[in-house]
């Protein structure tokens, strides 16, 4: 598994431009305490739908796939429930009642970086290093303004102030919010499914790039 600096524009999609407190134990990602997006995606190599929602200021979170990818003659149907609490992330095969889980490598960067870096710059730092530049036009997605940014390694996407993906095109492909729902994280069982599966041991993240490493690739 080698992440490229697409994987941290996804990251922005469930982080902020702030970091905060509830106690000395857990920081928080995210301004919003609650939020869900629903996405729908279309392309040439791409279709279907994405769900993706956080809790307890993105401390929790989970991402729902039900995707059809294909090229040429050949396509498949992905269907995947992610779960991440903290730096573990669960990724379960719903069909198959079974589920992986995960250390992410990143998460201990990810706090730092949001605590080093002044709040109300880390959305455009991160997006800025990863090769993205503001158009100064803005749209309205799913009822939601969002600011353009462009790349041209990595398309176009849309991002809120507070760093809220809701769209992103690159390569023929987009997903585009259809539902913005503030103040609502979804059903608890989203974000407990993984305690009703079997759970084994999932792939060794630690060799993958840093947050930095990601962020120097867009550059």
């Amino acid at each position: 598994m080698k992440p490229t600096a697409s994987a941290l524009l996804l990251l922005l999609a469930s982080t902020s431009s702030m970091t905060i407190y509830a106690d000395d134990e857990t920081p928080q990602l995210h301004p919003l305490e609650a939020a869900c997006i629903d996405y729908e995606l279309s392309g040439q190599m791409q279709n279907g739908t994405i769900r993706r929602c956080h809790r307890n200021f993105a401390h929790e979170s989970f991402e729902i796939q039900d995707m059809t990818v294909g090229f040429g003659g050949f396509s498949q149907t992905q269907q995947q429930h992610t779960i991440t609490i903290g730096a573990t992330i669960y990724a379960i095969d719903v069909a198959a009642n079974t589920g992986t889980q995960t250390t992410n490598p990143m998460y201990d960067d990810l706090v730092a970086a949001m605590q080093n870096t002044d709040p109300s710059d880390m959305a455009d730092t991160f997006i800025t290093a990863m090769g993205f530049t503001a158009t100064g036009a803005t749209k309205t997605v799913a009822d939601t303004t969002c600011n353009i940014y462009n790349s041209n390694m990595m398309g176009t996407a849309c991002l809120t102030d507070g760093g809220l993906m809701l769209e992103q095109s690159m390569m023929g492909n987009t997903q585009t919010a259809v539902s913005v729902s503030i103040g609502d994280g979804g059903d608890d069982a989203d974000y407990t499914l993984y305690q009703t599966v079997t759970i084994s041991d999932g792939p060794d993240l630690s060799n993958m790039p840093s947050l930095q490493d990601l962020m120097n690739q867009g550059q």
